[in-house]
């Protein structure tokens, strides 16, 4: 099968699988429960995009199935899919194979057919090993299941590790964290990733935070997390590389550095978007509207217009400037049309002399300090593009 270019560049694949045992009290991702019959009606149409979509096939650098949960899918789905990534993919020259994995949901069966299917790469949403913070988190079903998991997958050949753990969790303290972090470096983990607990709107942990039930991490315990894990993974090995991300050398996710560096990607399956040649493509969220587009013959693709310059500049920067080493100017001036000296020049000079930012000939980085308000920083970067007058927002 022929290895196919797009825009220039080589293309990753994500693939969404939008089912979950229940739905956890903090997500807002497009996930819900379905029973097999609906999984197996939603593998099919994942086979009938793929066909439409690629009819010479698709050779990605890297693959990433997330959700949802992929391993709500039972051992024989799995082998399904993995049929289905067999006919339509060549995975001859893939580099990386991620399948996300909740722990409680594994079997060795499942992980063998996981395998089988081309995955190389657990991403384990552990969150924490204390099952207090677990049930609260409405995982309660996944306490004391991470051991179990990672040691399921190691033994059907997935030998690449991740873990995701959440900090400042309501209560938790700076010696509990410690703890969770040790536990999974103690399962000899190549990559970590760890996110800071967040009140997405409508989810139950919000409308607890809203009823008074629940009382949230204060700012400065939390900036005193986002230091300790960065001292305490440095220390042992894994230094950050993104603002939420630590890796052992050479174990860095090389999929989502494809979202970071706004390269270029494929997304398939309901709620999956990409980016090709400047335009994103989205499929709608909803499983079922997606599975009858599909079945009616048609993809439920929607193609959007090229991002303008000024769209390619803020997402680059929001993207990014979540790297450790920033972002390249030469890139930037690429996408956006015009320099970051000239597009960012007042607020870039606020920024660093606040201690937030650091500039020089070749990149723009966050500190420390200003990795902890990326947010903000962002904020007032995409400020002072739009201020600036010319051409910024033409395509």
């Amino acid at each position: 099968m022929a290895r196919r270019k797009y825009a220039g560049r080589m293309a990753s694949l994500y693939l969404h699988i939008p089912f979950c045992v229940r739905k956890c009290e903090y997500c807002d991702f497009v996930s819900g429960v379905a029973g097999e019959a609906e999984i197996d009606r939603y593998l099919r149409a994942l086979d009938r995009e793929l066909e439409l979509r690629f009819p010479g096939g698709l050779a990605p650098d890297t693959v990433f199935i997330g959700g949802g949960t992929p391993t709500r899918l039972s051992a024989t789905q799995w082998l399904t899919l993995g049929g289905i990534l067999r006919r339509r993919l060549d995975l001859s020259r893939c580099a990386e194979f991620t399948s996300e994995i909740n722990p409680g949901t594994l079997t060795p069966e499942k992980a063998d057919a996981l395998r089988a299917a081309g995955v190389d790469r657990a991403s384990f949403g552990v969150q924490s090993f204390h099952t207090r913070y677990l049930q609260g988190l409405g995982r309660a079903y996944e306490a004391g299941t991470a051991t179990a998991a990672v040691q399921m997958a190691r033994n059907a050949g997935i030998a690449r590790v991740s873990m995701d753990l959440m900090f400042a969790l309501p209560g938790q303290t700076p010696a509990e964290l410690r703890e969770d972090v040790d536990a999974a470096l103690a399962h000899d983990t190549e990559h970590l990733s760890l996110y800071a607990l967040t009140y997405e709107d409508d989810t139950p942990l919000t409308r607890q935070l809203q009823s008074g039930a629940v009382t949230p991490c204060p700012e400065e315990l939390e900036r005193e997390m986002f230091g300790l894990v960065g001292d305490m993974l440095a220390a042992r090995g894994l230094p950050r590389y993104e603002v939420s991300n630590f890796a052992r050398a050479g174990a860095a996710c090389r999929h989502n550095l494809v979202y970071w560096t706004l390269g270029e990607w494929h997304g398939v399956g309901a709620a999956a978007h990409g980016l090709i040649g400047g335009q994103v493509h989205r499929n709608p969220p909803d499983w079922k509207v997606y599975c009858d587009a599909i079945e009616a013959g048609r993809l439920a693709l929607q193609t959007e217009a090229a991002m303008p310059r000024f769209e390619r500049a803020e997402t680059l920067l929001l993207m990014g400037l979540r790297l450790t080493q920033g972002v390249e100017l030469r890139r930037f001036r690429n996408l956006a049309g015009e320099g970051f000296h000239t597009l960012c020049a007042a607020p870039a000079a606020r920024l660093i002399e606040q201690g937030l930012l650091e500039l020089n000939q070749t990149h723009v980085r966050c500190t420390n300090e200003g990795l902890f308000v990326l947010d903000e920083i962002i904020v007032q970067l995409a400020a002072g593009m739009k201020a600036m007058p010319g051409t910024v927002n033409d395509q």
